[in-house]
């Protein structure tokens, strides 16, 4: 029958390695380009693009600024072998101008995102030759160092960035971007172990550490004082800086969620109550508490949390995902396994198909909330279509074996 997907706090941010950027705004007039950078095109836009781009090429094979376009195109499709080579050409081609402090940062992140990461440092120090402040490729440079595991050299570029642009946080960014790709996090402690000591006045560094040694603990309720220590910190540095305060309550509550003392959820609360006091209409505070009381079970008050955060502007994916998901978890645990209200139950599932309405697990609950209420017919066209989704899932043919037998008994 449906799944409880329980989703844990993880922040999408950009990751610089696989991010397309267009070096310039070129005097050659390609609409349909523009139309790439500004909206969401499909492969097959892209695709005819790059053949009208190849066209202009084989007329002015010099033309430099075809050659970016070209490059622009094949990155987003992520085919960075090809987007190397128009990246050469473009650079063979280009006259020195300001603009090659972009042009070699590009080159140095297609040698990036192909995993060339020693040919990579070359364009980066390049890049920053010709502008010693241009953020992405300091981005570059600090990715670099953090693939080759030179963390004191790491350090020194976090500070540089931060220096550069105060308004943002590169420890979290290049954090979230490990997160995602590194096997064992301790070598994550170590880089920002070596942060902290560069900077030591830095609250977003001292944040991050303690998160690093939270997520790379095997055991976090043994270890809890070593993470406190960096996020107390980092609240130390800055007492308004909400995300901290976040990571504490994000911090018990995966403590609750491994050891199943509920104890541990009030401490998480408490602290996202903190930091209410000080960023009431905070959407990502809403967020992190609509998980709480999603592992928690009390699925009105996560809907509400998250629906303030979605609805409030913040799109990303993972709060579309969790808001769906906490409508699902609503309409199978209070309605279809308890039997109650399973109109309110349809209801509320039809939120959830709504926003996402391509989703398996969404569509089985909806099956099956049908199937008790003995509407075979609909609940056989939403296991279908749940099926179709995702063919392998095994629940899902249990279903599907259910509402077929019911179909046939039914019309005997």
């Amino acid at each position: 029958m449906s799944r409880i997907i329980i989703v844990f706090f993880v922040v999408c941010l950009p990751i610089y390695l696989n991010v397309p950027i267009f070096a310039d705004e070129y005097s050659l007039d390609f609409s349909s380009i523009k139309e790439l950078i500004t909206g969401q095109p499909d492969d097959r836009t892209i695709r005819d693009n790059i053949d009208n781009i190849e066209d202009v090429i084989k007329e002015d094979p010099k033309n430099y600024e075809a050659y970016s376009m070209l490059a622009f195109g094949y990155d987003y499709l992520e085919l960075y072998a090809k987007a190397l080579e128009a990246r050469k050409l473009e650079i063979k081609y280009a006259p020195e101008k300001e603009a090659w402090d972009i042009i070699y940062g590009n080159l140095a992140r297609a040698y990036l995102s192909l995993g060339r990461i020693d040919e990579a440092k070359k364009p980066i120090l390049k890049s920053l030759k010709y502008n010693p402040e241009n953020i992405i490729s300091h981005i570059h440079l600090l990715s670099f160092y953090v693939l080759k595991k030179q963390y004191k050299e790491a350090a020194s570029e976090f500070k540089i960035l931060s220096e550069l642009d105060k308004s943002r946080d590169f420890y979290h960014e290049i954090y979230a971007w490990r997160f995602d790709n590194d096997k064992d996090l301790k070598d994550m402690v170590t880089l920002f172990e070596e942060a902290v000591k560069i900077n030591p006045d830095s609250y977003l560094a001292h944040r991050v550490l303690g998160i690093a040694v939270r997520d790379s603990s095997g055991d976090i309720e043994k270890n809890i004082s070593a993470v406190m220590k960096s996020l107390n910190k980092a609240l130390e540095l800055n007492p308004k800086y909400v995300p901290t305060y976040i990571a504490i309550a994000n911090t018990y509550m995966y403590i609750a969620v491994a050891t199943k003392k509920k104890a541990y959820y009030n401490d998480s609360l408490r602290w996202i109550d903190k930091a209410y006091k000080l960023a009431p209409k905070d959407l990502k505070l809403a967020y992190a508490a609509g998980h709480i009381y999603l592992n928690m079970g009390q699925y009105n008050k996560a809907i509400e949390k998250f629906e303030y955060a979605y609805y409030g502007g913040d799109k990303y994916e993972n709060v579309l995902q969790s808001l769906t998901q906490a409508y699902n978890q609503k309409a199978y645990i209070s309605h279809y396994k308890t039997g109650i209200n399973l109109n309110k139950g349809l209801e509320t599932i039809d939120k959830a198909i709504m926003l996402n309405p391509n989703d398996a697990i969404i569509l089985s609950t909806k099956a099956e909330l049908l199937y008790k209420m003995k509407r075979f017919k609909e609940a056989y066209e939403y296991i279908k279509k749940s099926l179709e989704l995702d063919p392998n899932n095994p629940e899902v043919k249990e279903d599907l074996v259910n509402i077929e037998k019911a179909l046939k008994e039914a019309k005997k």
